[in-house]
């Protein structure tokens, strides 16, 4: 959203010119729609966790007191006055664990994503024996000869043999 509105408004005089305002406009209302759907669903799922927590808490102060009531000859006050706080703070105290530990699970994704990323095969170095001459480019030429591509090593060329010269005023696009 932000990047969209970001691009929309330093364009905004292009896209005057064009008249492409409406346009623009939807594809922001979309991108909204998107992230609410989203959002909403977030929501969602956080206040039903909410609500199990609060019941399964509910459930231990009830039992707590029942607990207590039925042996009411056999307990001291003190204790069932412990016992039943205890219980209170047991909602509190599952609803922060429950928090705490999601969290820590979405951050230590992030850090094994790190590590993985540690792991990924170089192209090349960033600085190699073979420079370019002292001057160089001279002219604003490139030159492909034989060009081939690939995204990964273990899968298919998707450039095979590209052989062309572009000149130094021309504008090349690559398509597809």
């Amino acid at each position: 959203i932000y990047s969209h509105f970001g691009e929309t408004v330093s364009g905004l005089s292009v896209i005057r010119a064009y008249g492409h305002q409406q346009r623009f406009l939807q594809q922001n209302e979309k991108t909204m729609d998107i992230n609410q759907k989203t959002v909403h669903s977030w929501i969602v799922s956080n206040r039903w966790l909410a609500i199990r927590l609060e019941f399964v808490g509910s459930l231990v102060v009830f039992f707590s007191a029942l607990l207590a009531v039925i042996s009411k000859n056999s307990l001291e006050g003190g204790i069932v006055g412990l016992s039943v706080s205890s219980a209170l703070n047991v909602t509190q105290t599952l609803n922060w664990l429950v928090r705490v530990s999601s969290e820590l699970e979405t951050n230590i994704v992030a850090v094994e994503r790190v590590h993985e990323y540690t792991k990924v095969k170089r192209e090349a170095p960033w600085v190699t024996d073979k420079r370019p001459p002292h001057g160089w480019p001279s002219k604003g030429e490139i030159q492909f000869v034989d060009y081939q591509v690939r995204y990964r090593p273990e899968l298919e060329l998707v450039l095979q043999g590209i052989t062309c010269n572009i000149g130094s005023t021309e504008k090349v696009g690559v398509v597809g």
